[in-house]
């Protein structure tokens, strides 16, 4: 396959697991509506995992050659920590201020590409990257309400612990098997997020709805978009993946519009702009 072929299944790869990340956004209100969060986020977890595993199967016995220690420490960043300190600080925050606080990633995950794995960065990209974000504030600014409380300092380390995760699979885990990887951040992420969601949790009797719900978000908005996810990482510079990914809340307010009747409004379209903006800055 030559390169420009290569580049154009990338791009569409990305745009698929983009947009499957934005979906979660919409259906995580629909699952909301049959149990509380922490709920919502076990039943994520179990259907990735459970979608996972045939992907992977075959590979399985590779986890004592990759290192059981390496894959825990990798579901601890990637998912129980990332995705609890989310669900349990957008108890205390709105829906927008934490999308806001937690596409903080691509500043963090840049900022620790250049301290940990020694990526270089131009000006350019710090320019995109501002302005990306500057975007995302935009599009969210005429919903913003911020309590002061400790969800936000949650939603911020949530961030840092994607961040974290991202750049410790490429230093450590590049060359693993993927899909060993992503079915075992997973399997291994299931215990913690089982015992929070018992604290946080107060389930509700389990409907068919909340079950279709939370299969999307588990096999495509979980295992398959971290699969294409972890694909790229492994290809492209973290520093260069990263500012693409703001495109994911800029979706995500698309999806609303459509699904679940959330007004389109000209900060929100302002936002896009700067959100398309920063990533051609940040591409060039």
């Amino acid at each position: 396959m030559n390169y420009r072929g290569s580049k154009t299944i990338d791009v569409i790869l990305f745009l698929v697991m983009s947009s499957s990340w934005a979906l979660n956004y919409s259906f995580l209100k629909f699952a909301l509506v049959y149990e509380p969060p922490m709920v919502a986020l076990l039943f994520r977890v179990i259907f990735a995992a459970v979608f996972s595993i045939p992907f992977s199967y075959s590979s399985l016995r590779l986890v004592k050659s990759i290192g059981l220690w390496k894959l825990v420490v990798m579901s601890l960043l990637n998912v129980s920590i990332f995705m609890g300190l989310w669900f349990i600080g957008e108890r205390t925050e709105s829906a927008s201020i934490s999308s806001i606080l937690v596409y903080t990633y691509p500043i963090v995950s840049v900022f620790f590409s250049w301290l940990f794995l020694q990526e270089k960065l131009s000006n350019l990209k710090i320019l995109g990257i501002v302005v990306g974000f500057a975007g995302i504030v935009v599009i969210f600014l005429d919903q913003l309400s911020i309590s002061f409380s400790i969800g936000l300092f949650l939603l911020i380390g949530s961030a840092i612990s994607w961040a974290a995760g991202t750049i410790y699979y490429k230093k450590y885990l590049r060359e693993a098997d993927m899909g060993v990887v992503n079915t075992f951040q997973f399997l291994l992420a299931l215990p913690v997020v089982f015992i929070v969601a018992l604290f946080y949790g107060g389930m509700r009797p389990i409907t068919v709805n909340f079950i279709l719900v939370t299969v999307y978000m588990g096999a495509i908005g979980s295992a398959a978009a971290y699969f294409i996810y972890w694909g790229l990482i492994k290809k492209y510079r973290v520093s260069h993946v990263s500012p693409y990914l703001f495109s994911v809340p800029a979706l995500s307010i698309l999806f609303s519009v459509f699904l679940n009747n959330d007004r389109l409004t000209a900060l929100s379209l302002g936002g896009f702009a700067l959100v398309a903006a920063g990533i051609f800055i940040s591409s060039r």
